[in-house]
């Protein structure tokens, strides 16, 4: 599984579960350090929803930089895995 601990990671798109506050604030909780724009020590770009017009390429900038990317979905993932291992470490 991905490990975020300790990485830079950024934004980009419509998050469909969370706001983007919530989702910093996920991300620091667990270990990751979120940042507002791509920079070149930027480990992974979070990607979620990006509208576009019918039979338009979906891209943003931040997608541009060749920073590799996950899903929201993977971030989750990865959330609800630290919470587990948080979670056993306590004896639940």
């Amino acid at each position: 599984m991905l490990d975020l601990r300790d990485c830079e990671i950024a934004f980009t798109g419509r998050l469909t579960t969370m706001t983007r506050d919530q989702a910093f604030s996920l991300a620091k909780v667990f270990g990751a350090k979120p940042q507002n724009w791509v920079t070149k020590q930027t480990d992974y770009l979070v990607v979620g929803l990006i509208e576009t017009a019918l039979g338009e390429e979906p891209i943003t900038k931040k997608l541009l930089t060749g920073t590799p990317t996950i899903s929201e979905r993977d971030f989750l993932d990865w959330c609800q895995a630290r919470l587990a291992q948080w979670s056993r470490s306590l004896g639940g």
